[in-house]
C-alpha cells in the first residue's frame, strides 16, 4: 500500500489489530512505519479517543513522497510448513517423554569396571597427571622431548586441566572431582551405547573439520547423525588469607589477594551439526547426577531432530537465496531506469547541439558568397558534406538506438523494461 494510506490506517486502527489484518507482527509494522517516516499514535492516544476526546494527529512528513510500502508477510504455504515443524517437534517431545517413562532408572556407576574404552584411557591419563606435573617442575625437564613424547602435563588454567591427550574425553576440570566425572561419563556412555549409539574420539586423523589439535572432539553417532559433547568445570573468586597471600608473594611480588579456583559447578554440553540441536546442563555433582536420564533422552531426541532441522535450514537458505535474487533484480531494474534517465538528458543536450549545428550550417551557407574564390565554393561543399554526415549519422538517433537495443550477450527485454508490459 501507499505511504499515505498506511498513515491513515495506523491512526484509524490500533497497531496490534492492524498488524493482524495485514498478516504481520506488530513489531514488523512498527519497523515499516519507522523505515518510511510514518508517525504513529503516541501512548494514551486510543484511551483519549475512548473517553470522547479528540487528540491531534501527527501529519505525514513529506507527503509528496508517496512511495509504496512493502511488508514481509508469511504465505499460507510457509505458515503451513512452520506449523508442520512445530507439530513434529511436539511429537518428538512426546516420544521422548514416553521413552523416558518406559526406560528403567539409570544406575549411576560406582566403579569404572567395564567402562567405555574412552573412559578407561582418560582414567589412565589422569592417574599420570600428578607425576607429569612433578616432572615438569624439575630443572632437568626437557620441554622439547616432552612435546614429542607427550610426557608433559595438560594445559592448566585456574586449577582446571584441559585433557587434550590423544584418546581422552573432552574434559576441562580439576583433578579432585575427576573420579566422579569419569563415573558420570561411564554411566552416560553405557546408556547411550545400550541404545545403539557409537562413541568415538575425533583425533586429527579422523576430524573432517579444521579444528585445532588443541581442541579435541568426542562424538556420538546414531543412524548417520552425530553430536559432540564436552564437560567443563567453572571457577570462582576466592580471597586469600594473609598467610596465603604471604606465601604467594614469595613466589611473585605481584601476587594479588584474590585467586581464581575451581568452583565445583559443572557444565555438560551437547553440540549438534545443526545450530538448534544443542543443549547444556549446569550444576553440582548431585544435580547433574539426578539429570542423567534426561541427558540420555535428550541425546536421542536431538539426533532425531537433525534431518528435520537440516531440511529447515536448506529451506531457509533457499528462501534467502531467492529473496537476494529478487533484491538484485530490483536493484538492476532501478539502476537501469536511472541510467535511461541519464541517457535522456544526454540525448536532450545532444539534440540541442544538433539544432545549433544546423542553424550554424544555414548561416554559413548563406554567408558563403562573402568568401573569395575559391573558398566560396569550398565552403558550400564542406557544408553539404557535414549536413550529409549529420543526416546519415544523427548523434541523437545513435544514442536512442543504443538505449533501445541490448548487447549481443543479453536478450530483450532489458532490465529497465516494465514488468507489466509485454516485450515487443
Amino acid at each position: 500500500m501507499k505511504r499515505s494510506e498506511l498513515h491513515e490506517k495506523v491512526w484509524a486502527t490500533p497497531m496490534t489489530k492492524l498488524a493482524k489484518e495485514l498478516g504481520i507482527s506488530d513489531v514488523g509494522l512498527a519497523k515499516a512505519c519507522r523505515r518510511h517516516a510514518i508517525p504513529v499514535p503516541p501512548r494514551g492516544y486510543w484511551a483519549k479517543l475512548k473517553v470522547g476526546k479528540n487528540p491531534a494527529r501527527t501529519p505525514l512528513p513529506a507527503p509528496e513522497l508517496d512511495v509504496a510500502v512493502h511488508f514481509s508477510t508469511t504465505s499460507h504455504e510457509e505458515q503451513a510448513r512452520l506449523n508442520a515443524i512445530a507439530a513434529h517437534h511436539v511429537e518428538m517431545l512426546q516420544a521422548q517423554a514416553r521413552l523416558a517413562a518406559s526406560r528403567p532408572p539409570t544406575v549411576f556407576a560406582t566403579t569404572l569396571d567395564n567402562a567405555h574404552p574412552l573412559v578407561k584411557v582418560t582414567q589412565r591419563y589422569c592417574q599420570r597427571i600428578p607425576k607429569l606435573i612433578e616432572n615438569s617442575r624439575r630443572e632437568s625437564y626437557d620441554i622439547r622431548r616432552a612435546a614429542i613424547s607427550q610426557d608433559r602435563p595438560p594445559p592448566e588454567k585456574h586449577g582446571r586441566y584441559n585433557l587434550i591427550h590423544r584418546g581422552c574425553l573432552d574434559i576441562n576440570a580439576s583433578l579432585e572431582p575427576m573420579d566422579w566425572i569419569l563415573r558420570f561419563h561411564a554411566t552416560l556412555l553405557r546408556s547411550l551405547t545400550d541404545g545403539g549409539m557409537t562413541i568415538l574420539r575425533l583425533d586429527e586423523d579422523h576430524r573432517q573439520t579444521s579444528r585445532r589439535p588443541e581442541s579435541p572432539s568426542t562424538e556420538m553417532r546414531f543412524k548417520g547423525e552425530s553430536l559432540t559433547f564436552k564437560f567443563s568445570e567453572g571457577y570462582r573468586r576466592v580471597r586469600l588469607t594473609p598467610s596465603e597471600l604471604a606465601e604467594k608473594k614469595k613466589e611473585s611480588p605481584w601476587a594479588r589477594d584474590v585467586e581464581l579456583r575451581p568452583s565445583g559447578n559443572f557444565t555438560f554440553t551437547f553440540e549438534g551439526t545443526e545450530h538448534q540441536a544443542s543443549k547444556a546442563w549446569q550444576g553440582s555433582q548431585e544435580k547433574l547426577e539426578a539429570q542423567i536420564d534426561e541427558i540420555v533422552c535428550t541425546a536421542f531426541h536431538l539426533i532425531s531432530l537433525h534431518p528435520q532441522l537440516r531440511r529447515d535450514r536448506e529451506v531457509r537458505e533457499e528462501s534467502a537465496r531467492c529473496a537476494e535474487e529478487l533484491r538484485a533484480q530490483e536493484r538492476r531494474h532501478r539502476e537501469a531506469r536511472e541510467e535511461q534517465l541519464r541517457q535522456a538528458f544526454v540525448m536532450m543536450e545532444t539534440d540541442a547541439r544538433v539544432r545549433q549545428l544546423r542553424d550554424f550550417l544555414d548561416r554559413l551557407d548563406i554567408n558563403s558568397a562573402e568568401f573569395s574564390t575559391p573558398y566560396d565554393e569550398r565552403v558550400k561543399v564542406w557544408v553539404s558534406v557535414v549536413r550529409g554526415e549529420l543526416t546519415a549519422r544523427n548523434p541523437v538517433d545513435e544514442l536512442l538506438y543504443k538505449c533501445l537495443t541490448t548487447p549481443s550477450w543479453s536478450k530483450w527485454p532489458p532490465a529497465w523494461w516494465p514488468s507489466d508490459t509485454p516485450p515487443v
